[in-house]
């Protein structure tokens, strides 16, 4: 990962844990290559706790979200989330939060249609070792989870 991809991932990782502390939530990041989490966020009393994954992507960014193939294993712990973060120019980045488990289900679908549908020249597509997510591919859920932060909220109480 280039120096500027990794300055963008932690831009992204530092505007989640200044929204969780901001609505009064402890909110640390994990050392680097951490596989799959990059935040813990507890609340005041310690008794509740959450992992957050970080993606982020720059202005520069027309593809989307990487995600690892991981995402479509849908294997996580309970209380595990993932937020996009989109690092838009001139404002506030937009972040959607999804649980894990719901964001894996959207991957998987879209991920499946794209292997279903040949290449131009009618040849099958090969599995490759990411996927994309982009706002292309977004229906009304995903419109709603912009800078909603209720789950985790829910998740951590008060």
């Amino acid at each position: 990962m280039s120096a500027a991809n990794n300055l963008v991932g932690t831009a992204g990782e530092y505007y989640v844990c200044a929204e969780l502390c901001r609505r009064g939530y402890l909110a640390l990041l994990t050392p680097k290559n951490n596989p799959l989490f990059d935040v813990v966020a507890t609340n005041m009393s310690g008794s509740k706790s959450v992992a957050i994954q970080v993606k982020t992507r720059s202005e520069r960014n027309t593809q989307g979200w990487k995600l690892g193939t991981d995402i479509t294993k849908k294997v996580a712990p309970a209380g595990m989330f993932i937020a996009l973060v989109n690092l838009v120019p001139e404002s506030a980045p937009e972040i959607y939060i999804y649980e894990y488990t719901v964001l894996s289900k959207r991957i998987t679908g879209l991920y499946e249609q794209y292997l279903a549908k040949p290449k131009r020249d009618g040849s099958a597509r090969k599995d490759v070792g990411f996927r994309w997510f982009d706002e292309v591919n977004f229906i009304e859920d995903d419109h709603g989870r912009k800078n909603r932060w209720g789950p985790i909220v829910d998740a951590l109480g008060s």
